[in-house]
């Protein structure tokens, strides 16, 4: 076949334009991914454990508008990390949110714990991989969010080994959902609900006597069971211990301030599903 000099012309300028083309075209797919929302912060690396910062995209749907976030701990075989109410040992972790900006309110969120042999001694807290979700509410819900977070806490194998995860991401009204928006979800969802005494589930707590320390026997009155475990935040200056007795647990105030009445405190159950309740343990 004969091509003519006019259609010659039109096959080497349209060849000569190519790499021009995909030029532009590579820079426009390149700029559609670099303006993709960032929704996983470097790995802060300690000895035993790595810790980030990961968003879900944009913000929930509802009238209230409401970003998921979390902190993820990834923790190596073996160790583990604490609770915010850590047990016989160890030191709850700590969060900041200071240098965040058009950042209304973010609360950290703890799943519930489990009981953790260290040395001889009851411990609360998370094995493996555990993520604390975080629910950020912005000022302006038509601007971005620029989340930081600077989370602190211990990572136990053999010894506790201080770690320290800092991390910023923004979050902004019109992101895509990000890659780990199911899993903050998840977490979000397995947290132990926050009820009052009488809904869902009631508790009763009757003081028991005739103990060196002062006792409860804290039955489930509504649902039965089968209940797990039940763990007790006191104020400041308490500590209380827990153990299964029956179908109830028995509360100990193994320390408590000189003098102080029976405190008011937050109870987690843990069972087919979790719970948090909080309530004023009777007087004896």
């Amino acid at each position: 076949m004969i091509l003519s000099r006019r259609l010659k012309r039109h096959i080497h300028a349209a060849l000569s334009a190519a790499p021009a083309v995909i030029a532009v075209l590579a820079a426009g797919i390149s700029g559609a991914r670099a303006a993709d929302p960032v929704t996983q912060s470097p790995w802060s690396v300690g000895v035993n454990s790595q810790a980030r910062l990961l968003a879900a995209g944009g913000p929930e749907p509802g009238a209230d508008v409401t970003y998921r976030a979390g902190v993820e701990i990834q923790l190596k075989p073996g160790a583990h990390t604490y609770w915010r109410q850590p047990g016989d040992a160890g030191v709850p972790p700590q969060v900041s949110f200071a240098g965040s900006r058009n950042l209304k309110s973010a609360e950290l969120r703890y799943p519930a714990p489990m009981r953790i042999d260290e040395s001889g001694l009851q411990v609360f807290g998370y094995l493996q991989n555990v993520i604390l979700p975080i629910e950020a509410v912005p000022v302006d819900a038509a601007q971005p969010v620029h989340l930081e977070v600077s989370f602190s806490y211990a990572a136990c194998d053999k010894i506790c080994i201080p770690a320290e995860a800092r991390a910023a991401l923004d979050l902004a009204p019109r992101d895509a959902r990000g890659a780990d928006a199911g899993r903050l979800l998840l977490a979000a969802i397995s947290l132990p609900e926050r009820i009052e005494n009488g809904g869902p589930v009631t508790f009763a707590a009757k003081p028991v006597t005739g103990r060196d320390k002062p006792t409860w026997r804290v039955t489930i009155e509504r649902p039965r069971g089968p209940w797990r475990d039940l763990f007790v935040e006191a104020p400041e200056g308490w500590f209380f211990e827990t153990k299964r007795a029956g179908d109830a647990f028995e509360v100990v105030a193994a320390e408590q301030p000189a003098g102080a009445a029976a405190p008011h405190v937050t109870l987690t159950l843990t069972g087919p599903r979790d719970y948090e309740v909080q309530m004023d343990l009777p007087g004896s």
